[in-house]
């Protein structure tokens, strides 16, 4: 608002101008700091986001190597059960 805008307005008139402004500006700050406290959870939560993907990317790396530790397992469990087996019939044909 201009200087010459205001003089046709009463004193008592600009003070509520003037407190009514203060009044949004209040209301304006408080907006602000939500939407400023929204921002951070979001980008907080991004990061966790980050960090679990990490996380589940190496517990997949870990389930797979296990996998594979007990597929191996298995099979020399079968190989050493096919032994005996053979090891059985040998013993029964002699």
């Amino acid at each position: 608002m201009r200087s010459k805008d205001c003089r046709h307005y009463s004193r008592r008139e600009l003070i509520e101008i003037i407190y009514e402004l203060e009044r949004r500006e209040e209301r304006l700050e408080r907006k602000l700091e939500k939407t400023r406290a929204k921002l951070k959870e979001r980008t907080e939560r991004m990061a966790r986001a980050g960090t679990l993907a990490e996380v589940t990317a190496v517990i997949a790396g870990l389930f797979e190597a296990a996998d594979e530790t007990a597929a191996m397992y298995l099979s020399g469990v079968q190989a050493q059960a096919e032994s005996f087996r053979e090891a059985e019939v040998e013993e029964k044909a002699s």
